[in-house]
């Protein structure tokens, strides 16, 4: 799995308090994005925190991504 955070970004402190619960249990590689910066093909405007997950899914909302890393 891939989470990409972006500096200021809202969403980003419950999510990385998540990745650091999930260490060891889960594969997870921590992008740090620019704000400008689109990392999901089909949308118009960045969004950030995204959790693309290994199926090539991903999860835009902070409470979904924090269930997932959890698990």
């Amino acid at each position: 799995m891939r989470l990409f955070v972006s500096e200021g970004a809202p969403g980003n402190l419950p999510v990385l308090a998540a990745a650091g619960r999930a260490r060891g249990r889960a594969e997870l590689l921590i992008s740090t994005v620019g704000p400008e910066e689109c990392m999901v093909p089909f949308l118009t405007r960045p969004k950030v925190p995204v959790l693309q997950l290994d199926s090539g899914n991903y999860l835009f909302s902070t409470s979904s991504i924090c269930r997932r890393q959890n698990l």
